[in-house]
């Protein structure tokens, strides 16, 4: 029966069993009613029927309510919506039901909420894992390192980028899930044979071992790359290999470096090998370097115990390394060298600056000097390095002595001597150089010479560095004379030699200044010169009228035709005589002739004014006026001036025939001079003129043309 009513909801089973009763009951009060004629138990049947039907449907709306209810809270409760609880009226069975659906709900809906928290953490352990994931492929492919991981069945789960570049997997993403034999293909070094998997480092560590060889080659783009591989096994709780790692390298530079050295001795590559087994070993490495130094390495606390002797190196020690360990300084070393070494830890530390500072001490063989270097290492710890400093000093004092030496060598020399780099600072200095600006040797040295010496103009400064690049460029000495000023601002002339300053490879890095004071002998050769130029003066003077003289006539005169010859340019040439001169003389005397030509050569000079024209004594009372780039035009203007100068004179002549005063005749002569003339010819074409003008009566000029 059940079977037949399952395809049915219990809704429509209960409306079927009421519909079935009120059948029923309708059925069997007909039959009463018609059958029997008893009406009023029909009437009473009908009535029961009526309260039947009633009752009915209020259980089934009191069945069928919760029912409803139940569904919509289990319809809601799948939605997820945990507050809609069912209400109980009564503790019957519809309300123990609706009491056990609420406490189900309340057990799934706390079991859900903890079922969400534990959500929401695997989400956040989710994404910390992938944060932590990139963040360690990140790292793994920033190194320079080939990383590789496979699983126990030689899968490969991971490659580094380094990894894909090396197994040229580029192109495939960081878990290529490949077989071994698939993603490490590699070749015995320097036989081109393929390397058998079993046997690669990786396999080793698959069955268990660590594997490690240098003697794999891995070929990404066509080449081949030497490779350095060691690998681990990972092992899982059971103690069975889990994951295998591999981790590899490019030891091309190691390799090429074995190579260069393949020609040497058994020996050295025994020391070789031991060196490069040394150097795996990061504490040995360590050791090596710091034995190969040749300082003191200890530290120290901030309070001065000693924390450690690393290395002592070359330097002499006070105590050995053992009873300095775990001891204060004050107990180690004396009082003053362990305060000094106290301050300087403790600048260290407050300032975070190396701290660097010498010192020295006596001990059995002599003073023995030292420089120490103080560095912080750490919040409260310093690390000391000592080197010992005897020999540098010694050199250093050898140094001193030898350039004080050669300071007193240059100094003795008279001579100024400085010594300058390419930037014109001086490098040394003698004591001549110091004097000339009132200081020492040692107030020159690393200054440019307007440092000491204010009054070097901008000029001169300019033109010494000329110089000195010159010398330093052409590696040529230069020599010359050279007027200085001193910081006095007196001014001497110097004799000056620069050559260029090699240092000990050749390289010229500067210039020697050798000075030597000529003064005296500039101002002797200035008197010198101006005696000269009296001498020829006075050998081109005429000594009564202090005019030039027949010499210089001749001198000039020869000068001038050359020039008009090349210019194609006339020349005139004027040559007067003072008339009747002897009778003057005779009658006057000589003392007054004298002073007759000195004021007709005055008056003369009066009328000559152009600078290129010159009037010369020709000789007695004759005197003559050569007249470049002039015609006849302009030297008969020049004539009549003379004239005109010479009568304005009134020089009284009680002898003379042709008049009461003194007077001249004149010759005047032009030509434009060619090659196959001569100075010669203009001469005597002048005289001519002039014995024309003195034979047609005197007191005249006459023109004469070439």
């Amino acid at each position: 029966m059940s079977r037949l009513l399952r395809p049915f909801s219990l809704s429509t089973v209960l409306l079927a069993v009421f519909v079935l009763q009120i059948i029923c009951l309708v059925g069997l009060l007909g039959f009463l009613s018609f059958y029997l004629g008893n009406w009023a138990v029909a009437l009473l049947s009908l009535g029961a029927i009526g309260s039947s039907m009633v009752v009915g449907l209020a259980v089934v709306n009191r069945v069928l309510q919760p029912i409803a209810q139940l569904r919509q809270a289990i319809q809601a409760t799948a939605l997820g919506n945990w507050q809609t609880p069912l209400p109980i009226e009564s503790m019957d069975e519809l309300g123990q039901l609706a009491w056990a659906f609420n406490a189900m709900a309340a057990k799934l809906q706390d079991s859900f909420a903890e079922l969400e928290h534990l959500n929401q953490e695997l989400q956040h352990l989710n994404r910390e894992m992938q944060y932590s994931e990139r963040r360690w492929r990140q790292f793994l492919d920033g190194i320079p390192l080939g990383i590789a991981v496979y699983d126990r069945d030689g899968k490969m789960v991971f490659a580094s980028q380094q990894a894909r570049v090396l197994l040229c997997l580029e192109d495939m993403p960081s878990v290529p899930s490949l077989s071994l034999e698939d993603t490490c293909i590699a070749y015995r070094a320097s036989t081109g044979e393929r390397y058998p998997t079993r046997d690669l480092p990786i396999a080793q560590a698959l069955r268990g071992q660590p594997g490690w060889a240098d003697d794999l080659e891995l070929r990404p783009g066509n080449q081949s790359v030497p490779i350095e591989m060691a690998t681990t096994p990972i092992f899982d709780q059971a103690g069975r290999v889990e994951y295998a790692i591999a981790a590899f390298q490019d030891i091309t530079t190691r390799k090429q470096a074995q190579t260069l050295l393949a020609d040497y001795s058994q020996t050295l590559e025994r020391q070789v090998a031991d060196r490069t087994a040394a150097l795996r070993q990061a504490e040995a490495t360590q050791r090596i370097i710091l034995e190969a130094i040749p300082d003191l390495l200890a530290q120290y606390s901030g309070d001065g115990v000693c924390l450690d002797v690393m290395n002592a190196g070359a330097v002499s020690l006070i105590t050995t390394p053992k009873e300095q360990i775990g001891k204060p300084l004050n107990e180690v070393l004396p009082a003053e060298m362990a305060a000094e070494r106290m301050h300087y830890i403790r600048l260290a530390l407050q300032t975070g600056q190396p701290q660097v500072y010498e010192y020295h001490f006596r001990t059995a063989s002599g003073w023995h000097y030292e420089e120490a270097r103080i560095v912080a290492s750490g919040p409260n710890q310093v690390l000391a390095i000592v080197r010992d400093i005897t020999e540098r000093k010694q050199a250093e004092a050898e140094i001193a002595r030898q350039r004080q030496f050669l300071q007193n060598v240059i100094d003795s020399i008279p001579s100024i001597i400085v010594v300058k780099d390419r930037e014109d600072r001086v490098q040394m200095a003698n004591r001549a150089s110091a004097a000339l600006h009132g200081i020492t040797p040692a107030d020159m040295v690393g200054k440019v010479d307007t440092d000491f010496n204010p009054n070097i103009s901008v000029f001169e400064t300019s033109q010494q560095r000329r110089i000195h690049q010159q010398v330093i460029d052409t590696q040529m000495p230069y020599q010359g004379e050279q007027e200085i000023i001193d910081r006095m601002g007196i001014r001497r002339w110097y004799q000056v030699a620069i050559s260029p300053f090699q240092d000990a490879s050749g390289t010229v890095n500067g210039v020697i200044t050798n000075c030597i004071d000529i003064t005296d002998r500039r101002r002797m050769e200035t008197a010198l010169k101006g005696a000269n130029e009296k001498l020829e003066r006075l050998a081109t003077l005429d000594g009564l009228t202090h005019i030039p003289n027949r010499r210089r006539f001749d001198e000039y005169l020869e000068q001038e035709w050359q020039r008009m010859v090349r210019e194609q340019q006339p020349l005139s040439l004027i040559m007067f005589d003072v008339d009747y001169f002897k009778p003057y003389n005779d009658c006057l005397g000589h003392q007054q002739g004298d002073e007759a030509l000195i004021a007709i050569a005055a008056a003369a000079t009066r009328a000559v004014k152009r600078a290129a024209d010159l009037l010369a004594r020709y000789g007695g009372e004759e005197f003559a006026v050569v007249l470049p780039n002039t015609r006849r035009a302009g030297a008969e203007i020049v004539a009549k001036a003379l004239q005109q100068e010479i009568a304005e004179l009134q020089l009284i002549h009680p002898q003379s025939p042709i008049g009461e005063y003194l007077t001249i005749s004149i010759g005047i002569a032009s030509v434009v001079p060619t090659a196959d003339q001569a100075p010669e010819d203009l001469i005597a074409a002048a005289d001519a003129a002039l014995y024309q003008a003195k034979r047609r009566g005197r007191d005249r000029y006459w023109i004469r043309l070439i």
